[in-house]
């Protein structure tokens, strides 16, 4: 053999030893069954905890490295899982800081190289101890016109004795009593004591949104305070838009006009008898829409008026001792 054909054989021994080596190595494979588990009904402030397994079917270890979708969420895994053998990926979820449907991830990276990620869903339905239904009393009203009670019932899902000690109401209008439930208001599926609560709006509440929380105090070992959110709208009698009478900064010309709409969202007709302005050189004048729910007051000001702001009240009279009279301000500025 010549000195070029021992080269050659000794490269080419070189090169299959290195592949062969490679072969060797190997990769891992994960395998993966299951990965989503949904745990159903669980209590607040109780653990979600379940176990969800991976194998290795590869010829080369499987090396893990895990994160949660939440702060709320733990994962216990085994980092590292030998070809042919099977690790647990172990959740717990917190459920204190949590209501209603949650769904959880701990997402797995991993050195397959067919699936560097894999992911576990854990899902549950997070429920209070102490259950309130419908848990909301939502009004859409209008002021000083009689609204029904909205009916909560309360009860223990986990059938644990208690008492409601006091309901705090957020509002003076808001007025609220309780008792024990009658046996046709309980919730039949539920056990133990059950309370009825009932939350009235008065007329006395004032006109706009209503987003409030009242706070119902118990004597449940594990939940001594729930929250009752209320929210809708409170309409005023007799709406007026846009409430002000802005002309803002204008050249007098000509006479300027401003419109103001009119509505009465009582159930009974409210009739508008006579409009008012009290600043000279500002005509105020009423046009009825619909007689007793709609008209359309309008605003001109006079090119006699002098420059500089103004400043005044549109006055609406009706024929309602409800609401008698209304004001509405007036203002501008006339370069």
């Amino acid at each position: 053999m010549n000195r070029h054909c021992g080269a050659m054989l000794v490269t080419l021994t070189a090169s299959l030893l290195f592949t062969g080596a490679l072969f060797a190595a190997g990769k891992p494979r994960a395998v993966v069954e299951e990965t989503i588990r949904d745990v159903g009904r669980i209590l607040k402030g109780d653990k979600m905890t379940q176990e969800f397994s991976i194998q290795n079917g590869g010829d080369a270890p499987l090396e893990i490295k895990a994160w949660t979708s939440c702060s709320c969420t733990v994962a216990h895994y085994d980092r590292s899982i030998a070809p042919g053998q099977t690790g647990v990926i172990r959740a717990v979820v917190d459920t204190t800081s949590l209501s209603g449907p949650v769904t959880n991830t701990v997402t797995l990276s991993t050195n397959d190289p067919n699936k560097p990620q894999i992911q576990f869903i854990l899902k549950g339905k997070v429920e209070p101890h102490v259950a309130v239904k419908p848990g909301y009393a939502r009004y859409t009203t209008v002021q000083g016109e009689p609204v029904e009670g909205v009916p909560q019932t309360i009860w223990a899902a986990d059938g644990l004795p208690f008492d409601i000690e006091r309901v705090v109401s957020p509002l003076p209008a808001l007025k609220i009593t309780y008792r024990e439930a009658k046996p046709e208001e309980r919730n039949q599926d539920a056990p133990g004591k059950q309370w009825r609560l009932e939350s009235v709006l008065s007329g006395e509440a004032k006109a706009g949104e209503l987003s409030e929380i009242v706070t119902i105090r118990t004597t449940h070992p594990r939940q001594q305070v729930v929250y009752l959110p209320v929210s809708g709208l409170v309409r005023p009698l007799i709406a007026i838009t846009p409430p002000v009478a802005d002309f803002g900064t204008i050249e007098l010309g000509a006479p300027q006009r401003r419109s103001l709409g009119v509505r009465n969202f009582g159930a009974e007709p409210i009739r508008i008898t006579g409009v008012t302005g009290n600043v000279q050189g500002v005509e105020v004048t009423l046009e009825p829409l619909e007689e007793g729910r709609q008209y359309q007051v309008g605003v001109t000001v006079n090119p006699s008026l002098p420059k500089g702001p103004f400043e005044g009240i549109v006055t609406l009279l009706t024929d309602s001792p409800r609401v008698p009279r209304i004001d509405v301000e007036l203002r501008g500025t006339i370069q």
